[in-house]
């Protein structure tokens, strides 16, 4: 009942795709041995682009993560865990996003599940490549996917759920740690407009704002669908307000896909990246883990 109320108020992305980003991302990784490309996130900043996404080298089977970093001096494009991180022992490196801390570039990404536990990563990779920094949080779940870190009056915080509301904030920064601390906690969490949302895409700060896309999971069949939401979080008031539309790739995505690299899947758009301008926000998200898409938006539309 409640996957049928959900369906009234739907937004198609599909008929606002982003032509020039989809055929900037299409010409980077034509130059890659790689297929099934998913999970796009992305930063456009004056001269510099920078795309992180997941896919699969040809001859494999097994699921890689990917930078791509464009500036006036060149472009290189490295395999996360083999080219970056081959001192991190995990068997994959997974969902990786883009973030900017005071006009520096980073990736976050995590070591995927992991039965005793797995680890979530923070990298600088612009304008200088670093050693990635492992983020310790000592009231952290077993299992951690998306955090979402943003830059706030000298401080480096993340976001680290919606419902309840939960805002962790570095307290140490060594050569190998970030270690995290409680900053807010919400302690009677009622907004039930909020209730399963979980995050999806980085922080974009506009106008004293932080805009994302967040995620709600429901079930068919007992497999699991992803919609997207538009949020928007107000750090000086510690609310979450939310979008009109839940957010989809079109009406044939939601059927899903005949390749499963997920087979608890029925069907996805996942949202990875976002970055608003002026009165437009630009959109990156997979397809089911098999495909990708990039959307232009009004921000009043969402």
């Amino acid at each position: 009942m409640q996957l049928l109320q959900d369906l009234v108020n739907i937004k198609f992305c599909k008929p606002d795709q982003d032509l020039k980003l989809l055929t900037h991302f299409k010409k980077i990784i034509g130059s890659l041995n790689i297929y099934n490309v998913f999970n796009p996130s992305f930063y456009l900043h004056n001269n510099v682009k920078i795309f992180a996404f997941r896919a699969i080298p040809e001859g494999t089977n097994l699921l890689s993560s990917y930078i791509s970093i464009e500036d006036m001096t060149g472009h290189i494009i490295k395999n996360i865990s083999l080219d970056l991180c081959s001192d991190i022992d995990a068997i994959r490196l997974i969902d990786p996003k883009i973030v900017m801390i005071k006009n520096h570039f980073y990736i976050t990404f995590n070591s995927g599940w992991i039965p005793e536990g797995n680890d979530i990563y923070i990298m600088k990779i612009y304008p200088k490549i670093e050693s990635a920094k492992q983020i310790i949080y000592k009231n952290r779940q077993n299992q951690e996917r998306n955090w979402a870190f943003f830059y706030e009056d000298g401080n480096i915080y993340a976001l680290y759920s919606i419902n309840p509301l939960k805002i962790l904030k570095v307290k140490n920064q060594g050569n190998k740690l970030w270690e995290m601390e409680d900053y807010y906690c919400e302690k009677n969490p009622n907004d039930s407009l909020l209730k399963g949302l979980s995050i999806g895409t980085q922080l974009f700060k506009s106008d004293k704002k932080y805009y994302f896309i967040a995620h709600k999971k429901r079930f068919i069949m007992r497999k699991k669908i992803y919609f997207g939401k538009l949020c928007l979080l107000d750090f000086n008031d510690k609310k979450v307000r939310v979008g009109n539309y839940w957010l989809v790739h079109s009406l044939k995505s939601l059927f899903g896909s005949t390749i499963k690299t997920n087979t608890n899947l029925f069907s996805c758009t996942y949202f990875s990246g976002l970055q608003v301008s002026n009165t437009s926000i630009k959109l990156g998200y997979g397809i089911n883990d098999v495909n990708y898409g990039f959307s232009t938006h009004r921000v009043e539309e969402l």
